[in-house]
């Protein structure tokens, strides 16, 4: 019986075959299906194997004949076609006749296309059986749909006009996909004919025969590239481009004369490496699309007058420009001129007007220029409305730690205690009434922290007692008492935050935390830095009753001690963790305390967790032996994965029947396959279980479906 209680010797595996082909004797069908998978995945090459599915096609189960058929599309002889036609002909099933047609196909049997042809026109049902009058149209749709790739796959032009005509069927389904796969197969003969319904038809068709044509091979189509450079339409056009070269007068022609914009940006992008020339042309260009490219393309630095005159763009751009125009003339401007660069930057950067992309683009070029003030820029925009700005602004601050800038450190550090932004701008209110969204402030008290930014830019170190003037800070004086007499700002224009949008559109989450997202983003971007104000700031977010602030400081506690930055409070909040009444907090808790084996111990008590990931964590690192076969019954994977990958890291042979045995008797076939695909032992025990007397029917397709899911370890 599979459930032994003495280890037995695990006999020599070397010719699983017999054992598995005696099971294609069986009078259940599910076995024998089984046998068939299995006897495919353990021995493809085998003549042995190669016999029994040519037989198991008159199987009567038509699962059996399917598998057989799926089976012989990796191992079918040519002598085979005959038989493999006959099945085609003579079995019912569509399941069987589609894997035939593979079958064909893969053995490339030219004799097969007058009937693969037959079958793309109709059911030929004088030569073809079909499974049910009823289901017979059905069945045939996908045969037809099988018979016309082969067809383009065998390279099969006489048959191009039968492949039209169905496409042309009336009465038949939508072919477009797979007729036009086929033509893209047949080379320079489809290609013209491909050509001629890209530019002949409109609509679905028509882009579907562009599609088919754009994954051609490039030299295949070039007899027609003047044929395509000058159609009318410019998805033809664009079939050209990549038969054209640099140096071309046509490349010239499509990256500043052609009449599609979209086609002109593209050209440009495809040529600018080889031809620099093309980006500076191009930056007169009527489209801001192409103009964009062409700024992202230049290579710097230009001539004196040239340069000027295209920082003055620039700087206009970031102001004026739509969305591509205003992020490449961000991208550039640190380069372009760093002097001038800083005032336009900032400004697209608060403007919550511009689209998005270009003001977070603003935020990554403000941190590429390195003057004196370049930190206290981006800890300026911390505070913003926006909370891509302040993500973008967090990340630039943590390079500029990593790099040892101690203000950004600081800055880093009161963003995760949530004393960066003063009580007033720590909360931005919307309203519930129709119309756009107000930002609106409330004064809850003195700011707080001894880090603030002047209105100078300039960063004022702050002593405990000192008292703040909240008009004398950027933070404070943004939300002072002369915040109530401005002109409320509008909410993001973006395409989801559109005017006619925000006209109609009530808020349903309240106020808007601000200083509380900064604080998780914080802790997500910076948490895992080495450095002591940002790592006490860690400390007690962990210790915070919101549970997404915590589970974000025990994520970033976990970053610090990957990164070898373990603490003794670390270890001590690590264990409070695991009493957490969040599983994804006990979860990252059991990750800290697994980096070491002392503090392993400590997750004994998470082996019977409610949660998944935290047994799987404990199970790899402190389950003893008898615990990981227990865990090997787990009802989820994750835990079953840990517990196989802690016991196969003992190779004996008694670990081996154990696992086997587990999980035979637990019926965890997955599990089971992927201990056989990692260990030769574990596969010779399954191999050698399907000769043990009075297997049971369930037991025996356990066996064999494990067997059949464990091919590349068998092969």
């Amino acid at each position: 019986m599979l459930d032994q209680t003495v280890a037995a010797p695990i006999q020599d595996r070397s010719d699983p075959i017999p054992l598995i082909l005696k099971q294609l004797a069986s009078g259940n069908d599910v076995i024998r299906t089984g046998a068939v998978r299995a006897a495919a995945a353990l021995g493809i090459k085998d003549s042995r194997v190669h016999t029994a599915l040519l037989e198991s096609l008159l199987d009567e189960d038509p699962d059996v004949r399917t598998d057989a058929m799926d089976a012989l599309v990796q191992c079918a002889k040519a002598e085979d076609a005959d038989t493999v036609c006959r099945s085609l002909l003579g079995d019912p099933v569509r399941e069987v006749k589609d894997a035939a047609i593979k079958t064909l196909t893969a053995l490339k049997d030219k004799n097969a296309v007058p009937l693969l042809r037959k079958l793309a026109a109709s059911r030929a049902e004088d030569e073809v059986a079909w499974e049910d009058d009823n289901d017979a149209w059905d069945d045939w749709l996908d045969v037809q749909i099988a018979a016309i790739r082969a067809l383009g796959q065998l390279g099969a032009t006489e048959s191009i006009e039968d492949i039209l005509a169905a496409r042309d069927d009336e009465e038949g389904q939508v072919l477009d996909g797979p007729v036009f796969a086929a033509l893209a197969a047949m080379g320079n003969e489809g290609a013209v004919w491909l050509l001629s319904v890209a530019r002949t038809e409109s609509g679905l068709g028509r882009k579907r025969a562009l599609e088919a044509l754009a994954d051609m091979q490039s030299d295949l189509l070039a007899d027609y590239a003047d044929i395509m450079f000058n159609d009318d339409a410019a998805d033809v056009r664009r079939l050209a481009l990549p038969l054209l070269a640099a140096d071309e007068a046509r490349a010239e022609a499509m990256v500043l004369s052609d009449p599609d914009p979209e086609l002109r940006r593209e050209a440009l992008s495809r040529f600018a490496d080889q031809r620099p020339d093309f980006a500076i042309k191009a930056l007169s260009d009527q489209s801001e699309d192409v103009q964009a490219a062409a700024v992202d393309h230049l290579v710097l630095p230009l001539e004196d007058e040239l340069q000027s005159s295209l920082a003055a763009n620039a700087i206009a751009w970031t102001r004026l420009g739509k969305e591509k125009l205003a992020v490449a003339a961000a991208n550039i401007l640190p380069r372009l001129a760093p002097e001038l660069a800083t005032e336009p930057l900032m400004a697209l950067a608060r403007d919550t007007t511009r689209p998005l992309e270009a003001r977070l683009a603003a935020v990554s070029a403000l941190a590429e220029l390195s003057d004196a003030s370049a930190t206290e820029r981006l800890i300026s925009l911390m505070g913003n409305e926006t909370q891509q700005v302040r993500t973008v602004a967090l990340t630039q601050l943590a390079e500029r730690c990593r790099s040892g800038d101690t203000s950004a450190a600081q800055a880093l550090a009161m963003s995760i205690d949530g004393t960066l932004l003063s009580p007033d701008r720590a909360v931005v209110a919307h309203p519930t009434e129709s119309g756009p969204d107000l930002t609106m402030s409330k004064a809850d008290g003195a700011p707080r922290g001894h880090l603030k930014i002047s209105l100078d830019g300039d960063i004022i170190e702050l002593g405990p007692d000192d008292e703040i003037d909240p008009t004398q800070t950027t933070l404070g004086a943004l939300q002072s008492e002369l915040a109530s007499h401005r002109t409320p700002e509008v909410a993001e224009d973006t395409p989801e935050e559109s005017a006619p949008k925000r006209q109609h559109r009530r808020a349903v989450e309240g106020p808007e935390a601000v200083a509380d997202d900064l604080r998780i983003v914080a802790l997500g971007i910076a948490g895992g830095i080495s450095d002591p104000a940002i790592e006490v700031a860690v400390f007690e977010a962990a210790e915070s009753e919101d549970d997404g602030l915590r589970l974000a400081a025990y994520r970033a506690l976990l970053r610090q001690v990957k990164a070898g930055l373990l603490r003794d409070e670390t270890a001590f909040l690590a264990k409070a963790g695991l009493a957490d009444e969040n599983p994804a907090i006990r979860s990252a808790a059991a990750d800290i305390l697994s980096t070491t084996p002392e503090m392993a111990i400590a997750l004994s008590a998470c082996l019977e967790d409610t949660d998944a990931l935290v047994r799987a964590v404990a199970v790899r690192h402190c389950a003893t032996q008898e615990q990981a076969l227990q865990a090997l019954s787990d009802k989820t994977s994750v835990v079953r994965e840990a517990a196989l990958d802690k016991l196969l890291a003992v190779q004996e042979v008694e670990t081996a029947t154990a696992i086997f045995d587990t999980l035979s008797k637990a019926e965890r076939i997955d599990t089971l396959a992927d201990a056989c695909h990692r260990s030769e032992q574990v596969l010779a025990r399954t191999i050698q279980a399907l000769a043990e007397p009075e297997l049971t029917p369930k037991q025996t397709h356990v066996l064999l479906e494990t067997l059949a899911r464990c091919a590349p370890l068998a092969q």
